[in-house]
Parts: C-alpha cells; sequence; structure tokens
C-alpha cells in the first residue's frame, strides 16, 4: 500500500508552475513536495468549501531507512514511510491521516529495546482514518477511527487525551492513549515525563511510560532519564539510560538500555542522517550486554 502511494505520486500527470532553478537533486525534491501537496489539496477541496483558501498546506512525506547492527548477527535493512495528510480547510471538522500506527507511542528507544525488535513488522503497520480533535480546558482530546494497512485490513479505534502543565522549572507532559484493533484487542499507554531546560543547548526529560494490552494483562514499563543536546542548528545529541520492567508475575526488571543518538542535517532541511550506538543488558541472557548500532536516513517531502 505505501509504494502504491509513492507511484502515484511520482508518474501521475501533473503540470508545475515555475521550474526550480537549482541543481538537480533540489528540481526533484521541489518537484515531489509540489506532488505531494497538490495532491493533499485536491483531497481538501473535494471535503471543504473554498472560504480557507489562504491556509498553509503542512502535509508531509517522511521516507527512512534504518539499519540495525548487532553483535553476532548481520545487518538488518528496515525501510518505513510516514505520511502526514494534513486538510487545513477542513481541519476543523475532522483531519484525514495515513501514518505510522504506533508513530505516537513509540519511545527514543523503541527502535533499539530487543522486545521490540522482536515484533518489528508488527510496529511499522501503517493506519488510515478520519481524526476528530477537541481541545477543552488545556486538555486535547482525538479520536481516531479507520483501517490498518495489513493482509487483510484491520479496523481500529483510538482515543488520546493530552495535557502539559507547567511548573518553576519543570514541564509535566501528561498523555494518554487507548486504541482498539479488531483482531488484536485493547492497548492502552500512558506517558508521564519531566522536563526541564538546564541551558539553551541543555533539556533533561525523565522519561516515564506504561503499557497495557487485555491480551496478557500484563504492564510493561519504561523508566529512566533523557538528556538532549543542540550543537548547532544542523547537529544534535541524545542520551538515554532506561530501565525496562513488567509488573507479572512479580515486579521484575527484564531490561537496561544504554543509547545515544547523533543526528545531523546532510542537506537542504529535508535530508537527515541519524547514527545510534545502544547497548541492551536483557534478563534473558543474564544482564550481559549485548551492543548494536542503528544508522538512519530520513528524507522529507512538501512542507518543510
Amino acid at each position: 500500500m505505501k509504494w502504491v502511494v509513492l507511484f502515484v505520486f511520482c508518474f501521475s500527470p501533473l503540470t508545475w508552475g515555475k521550474e526550480y532553478k537549482k541543481n538537480i537533486v533540489d528540481r526533484a525534491h521541489r518537484n515531489f513536495s509540489n506532488r505531494i501537496l497538490r495532491f493533499s489539496n485536491e483531497v481538501d477541496a473535494f471535503f471543504a468549501d473554498d472560504q480557507h483558501d489562504d491556509l498553509v498546506n503542512k502535509s508531509r512525506l517522511q521516507v527512512s531507512l534504518n539499519t540495525r547492527f548487532r553483535e553476532a548477527a548481520g545487518p538488518v535493512v528496515i525501510p518505513d514511510i510516514d505520511f502526514r495528510l494534513v486538510l487545513p480547510r477542513t481541519e476543523k471538522r475532522f483531519r484525514l491521516f495515513i501514518e505510522n500506527e504506533n508513530e505516537d507511542t513509540d519511545s527514543e528507544t523503541s527502535e533499539t529495546r530487543i522486545d521490540r525488535q522482536n515484533n518489528n513488522a508488527r510496529s511499522e503497520s501503517s493506519a488510515a482514518g478520519i481524526r476528530y480533535m477537541i481541545n477543552q480546558t488545556g486538555i486535547k482530546f482525538y479520536t481516531d477511527t479507520g483501517i490498518i494497512v495489513n493482509v487483510p485490513p484491520e479496523a481500529f479505534a483510538r482515543f488520546t487525551a493530552s495535557r502539559d502543565i507547567t511548573f518553576k522549572y519543570w514541564i509535566l507532559k501528561f498523555k494518554e492513549q487507548v486504541r482498539y484493533v479488531v483482531d488484536d484487542g485493547i492497548r492502552s499507554t500512558t506517558d508521564l515525563n519531566f522536563d526541564k531546560r538546564l541551558t539553551h543547548k541543555l533539556m533533561l526529560r525523565m522519561m516515564n511510560q506504561a503499557v497495557w494490552t487485555d491480551e496478557d494483562y500484563i504492564i510493561t514499563f519504561e523508566n529512566g532519564p533523557s538528556l538532549f543536546q543542540t550543537i548547532s542548528d544542523r547537529i544534535g545529541l541524545s542520551y538515554h539510560a532506561h530501565v525496562i520492567s513488567v509488573n507479572s508475575p512479580n515486579f521484575i526488571v527484564t531490561n537496561y538500555i544504554l543509547q545515544a543518538t547523533y543526528r545531523q542535517e546532510l542537506y537542504g532541511r529535508w535530508l537527515f542522517m541519524n547514527l545510534t550506538p545502544f547497548t541492551n543488558f536483557p534478563r534473558e541472557n543474564n544482564f550481559g550486554r549485548v551492543p548494536g548500532f542503528l544508522v538512519r536516513f530520513d528524507a522529507i517531502f512538501g512542507h518543510i
């Protein structure tokens, strides 16, 4: 399904305005981005009236390529596409979306944790549907209904509530998401993060996440500090030291993870590279180290 969307964008007969007078890479990126924005505008025009033609279209397509290396194992290449379709003229009524199914609940260590790596194929599924949004008393409510793009397709419903509370030195970020998938049942994800700005270029986050499913009634916790550092306008670093634990049969630690990520803008505010060395210390390995390395490239098309 993802590659079909790309094919439509690349080969559909669209006309363009001014030629983007830069090198061939810039022209190709500009043309492809214009196709995405035009596709979004055509969908938007189908549902909306022409009272808000001046609104900015912020649709974007992110194409990512992950290559993961682990000790005593060969490289694993994981392509991923995240398509954010934004309809500015109809967004007050509803929003259509096509996106990674678990994008909103993934943590900074989701791609490097051993327990998540074993379920990677499932976590990379895409979802398409309609989102209704309400903002009351500082709390944002989202309700989503749609289809998960699998074989066969699966219907799902999702409810999300989030709120940021500012204290003197800290910002509390709360988020609760409950998702129901016809074949998988109910999954609840609770995030309770505390952010503190240490300096202009350094931010500390105390990360707390709990995930529960009605499949096994086990709660999986992820807790620990993360540090985000801005080196320049193009380079950033993040450091993570997290503990993974479960509440069944008793409360036990299942994994420790240490991770650092170097992120750099490679070209034109739309091509990025992530380099992530990481080490897991899983209980199943008697808490022995399992090092690895993740290389990720992100290309962003559409609104930048």
